[in-house]
């Protein structure tokens, strides 16, 4: 080798040294990192089992199943410092009281905090959703199917046979609700879908349903609404002062749904309130499905609480398969080309809790995705679960049960689930 070339060869070192990652050697940082982050998520969420505050018997914590390694979120490498820089924000278990000294709850989503941006593998487009109002059909109500009375009595027969087999199979014995929408030709169908009642406590039609966290669907569905009219912003930094929390809201919602977050499902609650809440609703095509006030299991919760604020003592939202069904159409309808919807979608499909629509259709394919919200309240026997499933021939599936078992009630959606992704996937 030339004597002059050398000394070019160490200049070039020296200016480009091997990129990190490139090796075994370098690469494992960013895994070391992952495990500290998985570490740290475990701890805050191996939380204590303590009795509400000032609740009567029949009116106990909104709570989530505990997080297992196998429902725990996948989290973009590029996430990792920002994650690891402070605390996470509490999720969502139910199963305990905020914890002493947690008044300065950990990161807001607007210093950085990110989801992933798709969940599962599957069939979910992941085409960048377009600006605001571009293309946009948010609609009051279920599109109109081309109705061919033979086929749709054939397709209602074979759901109902299916849910009515998930039923003997789970042995579930008290009153359900569900909704299936088939997002091909817009055949819908269910049980109890519309089911009311009249609240003796203070004589309000309501939908019959206790939503426990699916109120944090609702919740971001009537805050997208509010800033698509200009009546919040997606730019702005809100400040809650009971958990001291600043948020953007595009951020808050994906975070509030993906970990159903109580705290933030609360600070939504106060920044508009039950009555803003209920009109937009309404304005929404909502009539049934009411809103009313903070969840337990949250900083500042109390009955005492909510009846000053919101002038009642329930929480949470009495609600109906098939307004949780409109809801989650418009959603699959906007995913791609507005950015709120895109948001709650996003949310949807980083669900951290899947023991149950996603454990049916597992069971006949594990890549496909689910987009799905639960909610929990295990003392009163609620085990809620509705989402969009992205099969061959994608549909929704909306299943609420209350003062049922866990085993029964998990059995009735997981069987549904696997049933009605058969039948959807036979008939692509």
């Amino acid at each position: 080798m030339p004597i002059k070339i050398i000394p070019a060869i160490l200049i070039v070192t020296l200016l480009f040294p091997p990129i990190p990652g490139s090796s075994g050697k370098t690469g494992g940082t960013v895994h070391e990192a992952f495990n500290v982050y998985e570490t740290r998520l475990q701890a805050q969420t191996e939380v204590t089992l303590t009795p509400a505050d000032e609740e009567p018997a029949a009116a106990t914590l909104d709570e989530q199943p505990e997080m297992t390694p196998e429902t725990s979120p996948s989290v973009p490498e590029d996430t990792l410092p920002t994650l690891l820089a402070s605390p996470l924000p509490t999720p969502d278990t139910g199963n305990s009281s905020p914890t002493p000294g947690t008044e300065n709850p950990g990161p807001d989503p607007d210093y950085g905090v990110t989801l992933p941006d798709s969940g599962p593998e599957g069939t979910v487009p992941q085409e960048e959703a377009g600006t605001p109002g571009e293309s946009l059909v948010i609609t009051d109500r279920f599109p109109q199917a081309e109705l061919n009375t033979w086929e749709y009595t054939i397709f209602k027969n074979e759901v109902m046979a299916i849910i009515k087999k998930a039923e003997q199979a789970s042995g579930i014995k008290t009153t359900y609700g569900v909704f299936v929408m088939d997002l091909v030709n817009n055949y819908t169908c269910g049980v109890n879908e519309n089911l009311t009642r009249v609240d003796p406590y203070d004589n309000m039609l309501e939908g019959y349903f206790n939503s426990a966290s699916v109120v944090k669907l609702f919740q971001g569905y009537i805050l997208c609404d509010m800033m698509r009219q200009g009546e919040l912003s997606p730019e702005e930094t809100y400040y809650d002062a009971v958990t001291g929390r600043r948020f953007k809201l595009l951020n808050m919602i994906k975070y509030m749904i993906s970990y159903s977050d109580n705290n933030y499902s609360n600070a939504a609650l106060r920044l508009i309130g039950n009555k803003k809440s209920n009109e937009v609703l309404d304005r929404l095509g909502i009539h049934n499905s009411r809103i009313y006030g903070e969840m337990s299991g949250a900083i500042g919760y109390s009955r005492k609480n909510n009846l000053e604020k919101y002038g009642t003592e329930k929480r949470c939202a009495r609600i109906t398969p098939r307004d949780t069904g409109l809801i989650l159409y418009n959603v699959y309808i906007n995913r791609e080309t507005d950015i709120y919807m895109e948001t709650i979608h996003k949310g949807l499909l980083g669900n951290i809790y899947n023991t149950r629509i996603p454990v049916g259709v597992a069971r006949v394919n594990r890549k496909y995705a689910v987009a799905h919200k639960t909610g929990t309240n295990s003392q009163l026997g609620i085990y809620n679960d509705a989402g969009i499933v992205y099969c061959k021939r994608p549909f929704i599936l909306v299943v609420f049960t209350q003062s049922t078992t866990q085993k029964a009630g998990e059995n009735f959606i997981r069987s549904l689930a696997e049933q009605l992704t058969r039948y959807f996937d036979s008939k692509a």
